[in-house]
């Protein structure tokens, strides 16, 4: 594998420090100071595009480091669980870049790479996508399928 330099802390390791202020960084073009975002000791961040609250996480799976943008949609509906899980392969495949998935009977948004080499125009592009996707279909979704 090839790295860029500045991406590779000691012993191979993302330098989680230099992704950590890109995102800071991106939060605050928003008018959001991040700090107030910061859910510490995770490398974990939160705000809101319209309706729709918008996570940033870094992590660590698999023994590399990743970044998602993910979003809470709506709880999973009681009823009429097979249309529901139509419509959400038809968004996976209309929405391109984002998945929905399904984690502890909440329906989520997200996009997600590995850390290594991100440069803040992708973070941007990724957040972007996150909100903008999230926040055209979180109320319809909720009213179609009769869900909070």
């Amino acid at each position: 594998m090839f790295w860029k330099k500045e991406d590779k802390g000691q012993k191979g390791e993302v330098n989680i420090v230099q992704y950590e202020k890109m995102v800071n960084d991106l939060i605050g073009s928003f008018g959001v100071d991040p700090e107030k975002c910061r859910h510490r000791p995770r490398n974990l961040w939160s705000l809101y595009k319209g309706s729709a609250l918008i996570y940033i996480e870094i992590f660590k799976a698999d023994k590399d480091d990743f970044i998602e943008a993910s979003s809470p949609i709506m709880k999973l509906p009681s009823r009429n669980l097979l249309a529901f899980y139509r419509k959400l392969l038809e968004l996976n495949f209309q929405n391109l870049g984002v998945k929905y998935f399904v984690r502890d009977d909440w329906v989520y948004l997200a996009e997600n790479r590995q850390l290594q080499g991100l440069d803040y125009d992708e973070l941007r592009v990724m957040v972007e996508r996150v909100g903008g996707f999230a926040d055209q279909w979180d109320d319809p979704l909720i009213e179609e399928f009769k869900s909070r």
